[in-house]
């Protein structure tokens, strides 16, 4: 099978698992943000130690489900932090080979996956969790054709040497004016700040990609995983997702 064949495959694979999980939500949404967290964070800790880090696989994936129960319960978001890093500081002085760095990558495994990800399941229900995987399409596909089109201008050649910046600003324009075609077909309210962060995580999309590429650069690795046969890993795929959440997360707390 080619590798067309395999990536095609699995993209319908895996538009038909989301938009059943989408179109259910509550509990089944849930389940489903719980795993793909442990997923994505298996996959980073499985980068980092590529790169020689001593990072606690085990004791990370155990603080990512604490802190699933901890925004299920209500309770106050710095529980989330203080507790694991309580436990990580115990195991920086029991273990010599757990070093400041090792704690830094542990920290931002639990900032950046379940911080950036659980906030979706506060969207639930709610006309702004499709906002976000329009977003996510727009971003790609306005960036892309944009880039292809007019791009000249090499965005962060170091990192990802595709990316121009014709094609970022292509990318922010046709993602913002899809935003708000979708608020308008949906009957959400426009004012200024849907404006301004629809832009905002446009732009914090594209950045979670180049932050991920960075990651693999700098790790040595060339995928996060091959979960996804044609794709690697989810964080390959899903990358730019976890920093468009925040930001339709703060605009559904300021619509309200």
């Amino acid at each position: 099978m080619s590798n067309l064949s395999k990536r095609t495959i699995t993209a319908l694979v895996l538009i038909a698992l989301l938009v059943t999980i989408l179109y259910f939500g509550g509990r089944m949404l849930q389940i489903a943000v719980l795993l793909f967290s442990l997923e994505l964070s298996r996959e980073l800790i499985a980068a980092f130690k590529h790169k020689g880090n001593h990072i606690p696989e085990h004791y990370i994936l155990l603080a990512c489900a604490f802190h699933f129960v901890v925004y299920e319960f209500g309770w106050p978001w710095f529980v989330a932090f203080t507790i694991p890093l309580f436990f990580l500081i115990l195991y920086f002085l029991k273990d010599d080979q757990f070093t400041v760095e090792d704690m830094g990558i542990s920290v931002l495994i639990l900032i950046y996956v379940p911080t950036f990800l659980f906030p979706i399941m506060s969207l639930n229900k709610t006309r702004y969790l499709y906002l976000v995987f329009v977003i996510s399409i727009a971003t790609d596909t306005f960036a892309y054709l944009t880039g292809m089109a007019f791009g000249k201008h090499k965005l962060c050649p170091s990192i990802s040497p595709n990316k121009t910046i014709e094609g970022a600003l292509g990318g922010i324009i046709g993602t913002l004016i899809c935003g708000l075609i979708y608020c308008l077909i949906f009957h959400i309210e426009i004012y200024f700040v849907h404006g301004l962060f629809i832009g905002l995580a446009s732009v914090t999309a594209q950045l979670g990609d180049l932050f991920a590429s960075k990651i693999k650069r700098t790790t040595g690795i060339k995928d996060f995983g091959n979960f996804l046969p044609g794709h690697g890993g989810f964080m390959d795929r899903f990358d730019s997702m976890l920093l468009i959440i925040p930001m339709v997360y703060i605009l559904f707390r300021f619509a309200l």
